[in-house]
């Protein structure tokens, strides 16, 4: 056991939280099974699970008014710098250290539960494997933040993200190429895939949790940013039947618990994070949706457009609301959403318009989920129109199809780095801000506090 790896693990600290019902181990250096599943709780709590997708959405076209009556001053004039991409001015850091303690916490878990004292009837392969898992997710983000987005043509060269695989104290963490830090992602899917013995998670209190058909859920997201058509659509269409799509012409007998952003819903694959909430309240009730994310629902024809509320103020000593005349996404913190079926079905769409012999199939999967937001007048003149697009002209209305669907659950930014990189214009405080066509400001710098602790990251 790497002893002296955990003399660091007391300065992360162990937390009891809430929402992932964790109790603390109590000890520093772990020894049973059972504490091994606390230290891992403890990674998946140090995973940003708050502000990890939050804030990509002040980034993105999702938005174009952040507002700050809705936020203690500080955390205002921190935040505008990001919301205007002023990242040399940055005062709020996008999540980084957060991401690396929980891979910390993976590989310490990785390194040493197979050799824990077994205590509980919970196999340790499991909880290796989802440590495995963690260390994937999270290594996925982080590229997808600070390196550049996949290209099969430039990933090798393309600079990444420092690749933590040990527990090294002495590591000199330099940045490695795209390539590198997706081959160690798919490596860990792999490793995590042969570990693992649930399939699904028993019930919303767990599906914080990692299971087999979150992994391969997972694997479908990864493959679709490496281009990997093939693989991103047989992962996906592969989950289909395990899950249900809820119909939001008619939510059934759980009602709104079937919402599909909650953990309760049929979708639900994986409810780890938290993309709607903030430190300091609701992210969404200071950012307001841009008018060009709003034009996308059709009012009279779209049940999600439902789910996006006019924002209001309210007096903190009467309680009285007043209406401030933009617009955001009906959400709570609580609400619960990392990856839910209706992506998988997104996904299998987008990757099969790039497959000839799949292309009926996902236009088939595009409608499949349409016809569950659409109200059932607007489907047939939906299915013509879809029916009649080429490749290309499919692909254009998936992409608006995500950007409606997966409204403020952290998928836009990521979309539009992607794939078209465009130019994003707002204003804020009378000014003016243009984020260019393919503008370098698309891959965030490393953290000023990051480069301080390890100036390896520049090298």
């Amino acid at each position: 056991m790497k002893k002296y790896a955990y003399i660091l693990l007391a300065a992360l600290g162990f937390a009891s939280c809430n929402y992932l019902e964790i109790d603390p181990i109590g000890q520093v250096i772990p020894h049973k099974t059972s504490e091994y599943r606390a230290l891992l709780t403890e990674g998946y709590f140090r995973f940003p699970y708050i502000d990890s997708k939050a804030l990509t959405g002040m980034l993105s076209d999702e938005t174009d008014y952040l507002y700050d009556g809705k936020l203690y001053s500080s955390n205002y004039v921190a935040l505008s710098h990001n919301f205007v991409w002023d990242y040399s001015s940055q005062m709020h850091e996008m999540p980084y250290e957060t991401y690396y303690r929980a891979i910390f916490l993976a590989n310490a878990v990785i390194d040493d539960v197979m050799d824990s004292e077994q205590d509980s009837a919970e196999s340790k392969e499991q909880i290796m494997g989802e440590a495995y898992a963690i260390r994937a997710y999270s290594h996925f983000d982080l590229v997808n933040l600070y390196g550049k987005a996949y290209d099969p043509a430039t990933a090798a060269t393309d600079r990444g993200v420092p690749l933590s695989v040990e527990i090294d104290i002495e590591q000199k963490y330099r940045p490695a190429s795209v390539e590198a830090i997706y081959t160690q992602i798919l490596k860990d899917i792999e490793q995590a895939e042969k570990l693992m013995d649930v399939e699904k998670q028993p019930d919303a209190t767990l599906s914080y949790r990692f299971s087999l058909n979150a992994l391969e859920a997972f694997k479908a997201r990864v493959l679709l940013y490496m281009r990997n058509w093939q693989g991103a659509y047989d992962a996906a269409t592969a989950l289909m039947p395990a899950y249900a799509l809820a119909d939001l012409n008619d939510l059934g007998e759980k009602g709104e618990d079937n919402l599909p952003w909650k953990a309760t819903s049929t979708e639900s694959i994986l409810a780890w994070e938290r993309p709607f909430g903030f430190s300091s309240g609701d992210l969404f009730e200071s950012c307001a949706l841009s008018d060009e994310m709003l034009a996308r629902f059709d009012k009279a024809t779209d049940n999600r457009r439902n789910y996006i509320k006019e924002a209001v103020k309210r007096d903190p000593v009467w309680g009285d609301e007043t209406p401030l005349g933009y617009y955001i996404p009906d959400r709570s913190s609580s609400d619960r959403v990392s990856i839910r079926i209706a992506e998988m079905y997104l996904i299998a769409a987008e990757a099969g318009s790039y497959l000839p012999a799949e292309l009926d199939n996902a236009r088939t999967h595009l409608l499949t989920l349409q016809s569950k937001r659409l109200k059932p007048e607007a489907m047939e003149a939906q299915r013509t129109k879809v029916q009649a697009m080429n490749a290309d002209e499919l692909r254009a209305e998936i992409a608006d199809e995500r950007a409606r669907e997966l409204i403020g659950e952290g998928h836009r930014w990521m979309d539009l780095r992607r794939t078209t990189r465009p130019a994003i214009t707002r204003v804020h405080e009378e000014v003016t801000y243009r984020l260019q066509a393919g503008d370098s400001r698309y891959t965030l710098p490393f953290p000023q506090s990051a480069i301080n602790n390890n100036p390896e990251l520049n090298n």
